[in-house]
């Protein structure tokens, strides 16, 4: 399998899993599930800051960006074949999202500046 090769898993032997009685398949659900549980725990504090900040749209963004993700490794999956053009328009489509979360932030960090500045010149004029 493909999976055999890549350098984490390399120490851990399969076949030995396999004489114990679990299945490679049991095997590589515990470790997504694992993968899964810990994206979880580092995504929760980002949201609950971005939440604090009021900062809805960069929560909407996240999860935007997730569910584009999602349809296109969909579309690859339902494809069934990866090329050149694939990986492109893989690369292309995270520049895309990283762009437009990089305009999402400063956008939210110049409305949450002049209205800083707001408060500060009201302050001041009493």
């Amino acid at each position: 399998m493909i999976i055999e090769y890549i350098g984490i898993v390399n120490w851990i032997k399969l076949s030995q899993l396999q004489s114990l009685g679990m299945p490679q398949e049991l095997f590589f659900v515990f470790v997504i599930f694992l993968g899964i549980v810990g994206c979880y725990f580092i995504i929760r504090p980002i949201t609950l800051i971005l939440l604090s900040l009021k900062s809805e749209r960069l929560v909407s963004y996240l999860l935007s960006a997730l569910i584009f993700i999602v349809i296109f490794f969909s579309v690859v999956l339902l494809v069934g074949k990866i090329d050149v053009m694939t990986y492109q328009l893989l690369k292309l489509s995270l520049q895309a999202l990283a762009i437009f979360g990089f305009g999402l932030c400063i956008t939210h960090l110049f409305k949450q500046w002049s209205r800083r500045r707001k408060n500060i010149k009201k302050s001041h004029q009493y």
